[in-house]
């Protein structure tokens, strides 16, 4: 949902049981002008796809762009091998075979667009990320199983305050405030 929390005021936890309550919180927050808002839940909580669909549309971009680059150098390569390098002269064939020239282009398009895709899918997702500082929360790992962890950032020890009313009014199993040295 958004970007990892880790800023100079740290982020509070709330740990809910049910999870229309989770979903609430998460309602509550974003209608309070938070933007920062991380859920962990053995399911999708909320569907923020205005959110999450832009980083997406700007990596099928990106793989778009590489694989038109991989094109073009696909079909240069073989063109000035062909044409400008090493002409020959067979059968009276042209030099710049055009045709001749689309399955390897076509194959470089895929490999690469293919990588590109790959290696942007790992960086847009931030992985591999093996550890991760809310891991060391007692309890934490029941996140899979069946409770529900909004976290929230905060950058003040008032923000904090404030943050930490509002979801005691939501009445979770238990708060917890990470600092950002954690």
């Amino acid at each position: 949902m958004a970007d990892d929390l880790h800023v100079p005021g740290g982020a509070l936890l709330a740990e809910f049981i049910e999870p229309d309550d989770a979903r609430n919180a998460c309602i509550e927050l974003r209608a309070r002008g938070h933007k920062r808002i991380q859920t962990y839940s053995p399911h999708p909580l909320l569907h923020t796809e205005s959110e999450e669909g832009a980083r997406w549309v700007t990596l099928g971009v990106v793989v778009f762009l590489v694989a038109v680059f991989a094109g073009g150098i696909g079909y240069w390569v073989q063109w000035y091998t062909n044409a400008v390098s090493y002409p020959l002269n067979v059968g009276g064939r042209p030099a710049n075979a055009v045709i001749a020239f689309m399955i390897p282009m076509v194959e470089s398009i895929i490999l690469l667009g293919g990588i590109t895709a790959f290696v942007g899918l790992l960086v847009s997702l931030r992985l591999p990320r093996l550890w991760q500082p809310v891991f060391e929360i007692d309890g934490f790992e029941r996140a899979s199983v069946d409770r529900y962890w909004v976290a929230v950032s905060v950058k003040s020890s008032a923000d904090a305050l404030r943050i930490t009313g509002l979801l005691k009014a939501l009445r979770p199993l238990r708060i917890v405030h990470m600092t950002a040295g954690q």
